[in-house]
């Protein structure tokens, strides 16, 4: 029964538009490498950025330089800036989600101090 309403949840998140959208520019960003590459070396410093947030730490200015500098050229290309964009909107379509999961469960959201 709760692998069904799993199922029902998953197709009911595949059929939005915001999903849509997301797959369409994912699609259209991993056909050109260099689009790719700039994304990957962009998630990588973001992840580094917010390794140093969670221990307490400030990031080091080599981190952040590179972050705003990729940021800058990804946000320079509507193509990427878009595709960012649907990234976030999946995101926050996820965390409503799992919100109310963890709402109904009884279960409290703990986030670390920043």
């Amino acid at each position: 029964m709760l692998d069904e309403a799993i199922a029902q949840l998953v197709d009911a998140l595949k059929a939005t538009g915001e999903y849509q959208q997301y797959q369409e520019l994912r699609k259209l960003v991993q056909a050109d490498e260099a689009s790719l590459a700039l994304l990957r070396r962009f998630q990588s410093a973001q992840t580094a950025l917010q390794l140093a947030a969670l221990a307490g730490k400030e990031p080091s200015e080599e981190d952040a330089a590179a972050f705003e500098g990729l940021s800058g050229l990804l946000y320079a290309n509507p193509d990427t800036a878009d595709y960012l964009l649907a990234q976030m909107r999946m995101q926050q379509l996820v965390a409503q989600v799992m919100q109310k999961l963890t709402s109904a469960a009884g279960l409290e959201e703990t986030l670390p101090e920043l």
